[in-house]
């Protein structure tokens, strides 16, 4: 099993899509967005479960801890297809974090680290704007855990995004060095430094409260890569292209609807619907994916989902369910399942099904406090018991406790600064 993400991306002038993120915070009781007035704040979360179905060399500890599910996102930040971060100009978030875990052998481990990322975004001329983001962690006290750091557990800086983008009405084209949010392809920035992807992302929203999406990524880094600190090759030789479409013309409803081909691994479908409004919320999830390894290695089954919540004065109810029938992936990053804890999910299990309920007081201004239950029928459940704390509109303090019962559990405390 594993877990997913949260996240940011480029210039405001790229159609945002639907907020992933921002839409399951609806549902998911952990999903907070701490210090949210700042468009240039960020998000971050742990453990290390391997995802059976990447590639050999794809596959990578994922070392995070929340997932866009119910616990999906307990951090800093929004995210989109393209997250918007800053018109132009500078920004950027300095980052603190602490995390003590022990496994299910008793083994424990800490470690601490500092960075953030610095970015620039240059003035559109004629149409055309550049950008470019550099993200850092490094050492504070302890790396016995090896979470925020590089490949070979030691500091490291990237440049994480470098693009150059073009617009004509209502088109827009990205290439380079980007962060990106999508299903099966997003930031998941739950650690220090989140995935960024190398490719091409094309948008149009010609059709009123319609925007299409097309990209195709050829590398990666981050959070999630096998070598996070350098940007190695996704999916082999042939990457992985996809093509989207997000509706959201009706108020309160917003639908969206993706196909990945990834050669040599799988062709992932994926629908979801979410409905909202002040007291209650809804949203439908389906998925089905094929394996293309040849070897049947890959995953290749169908997952449905439906999740809710309720608000009652300064309570809000929620609750999910996933049921899956064969095998699905997250895919590169942290995936959209309903019914992902901080850091068990319903990925890479075979006939797996989930249940999740959660309830969070929020009586106390600028702070949030909760528990997040889910039952596995296959593997650990996980108890989640959480605390943000948005001191400012740009400083934001999470702790959280993860007991994933016979798997172990950590505790991590989160900083968040940014301008």
């Amino acid at each position: 099993m594993q877990k997913t993400r949260l996240t940011r991306f480029g210039a405001e002038s790229v159609p945002a899509g639907i907020f992933f993120d921002e839409r399951k915070r609806v549902f998911n009781p952990l999903f907070r967005v701490v210090g949210a007035q700042n468009k240039n704040i960020v998000p971050l979360p742990v453990r290390c479960h391997r995802n059976p179905f990447l590639p050999d060399g794809e596959r990578s500890f994922i070392k995070r801890m929340v997932q866009v599910g119910l616990l999906s996102g307990v951090l800093f930040g929004l995210s989109g297809v393209a997250t918007v971060q800053a018109d132009e100009g500078v920004f950027g978030n300095l980052r603190v974090a602490v995390i003590h875990a022990e496994d299910e052998d008793g083994n424990e481990t800490d470690g601490s680290a500092i960075g953030g990322k610095l970015g620039y975004i240059r003035q559109t001329w004629k149409g055309l704007s550049a950008g470019a983001t550099f993200y850092t962690t490094g050492e504070l006290f302890d790396d016995e855990n090896s979470d925020f750091f590089s490949s070979e557990n030691a500091s490291y800086a990237i440049l994480g995004e470098a693009y150059i983008q073009a617009e004509y009405i209502n088109t827009a084209l990205r290439v380079g060095r980007f962060e990106l949010d999508t299903p099966h392809a997003d930031t998941d920035d739950i650690r220090m430094v989140p995935n960024t992807f190398q490719g091409l992302l094309l948008s149009n929203n010609d059709i009123a409260g319609t925007t299409l999406y097309l990209t195709h990524l050829d590398k990666w880094a981050g959070v999630d890569a096998d070598i996070p600190e350098r940007f190695r090759e996704l999916n082999g030789d042939d990457g992985l292209t996809a093509v989207g479409a997000v509706f959201e013309a009706i108020e309160q409803l917003a639908l969206q609807g993706w196909y990945y081909q990834g050669s040599d691994f799988a062709k992932l479908f994926y629908l979801e619907g979410m409905y909202e409004t002040d007291a209650f919320s809804i949203g439908l999830q389906f998925g089905s994916q094929s394996d293309d390894t040849g070897d049947e290695s890959g995953p290749d089954g169908d997952v449905w989902g439906i999740t809710g919540s309720y608000a009652l004065a300064d309570f809000t109810i929620t609750a999910a369910y996933n049921d899956v029938s064969g095998t699905v992936t997250n895919g590169f990053g942290g995936g959209p399942y309903f019914t992902s804890a901080d850091d068990h999910t319903i990925d890479g299990v075979e006939d797996q099904e989930a249940t999740a309920f959660g309830i969070e007081y929020a009586g106390v201004e600028a702070l949030a406090v909760g528990v997040l239950h889910v039952d596995f029928d296959q593997g650990a459940n996980e108890t989640d018991y959480y605390a943000v704390y948005d001191l400012n509109d740009h400083l934001g303090l999470e702790l959280i406790y993860t007991d994933m019962h016979e798997d172990g559990d950590f505790v991590r405390l989160m900083a968040n600064y940014g301008f």
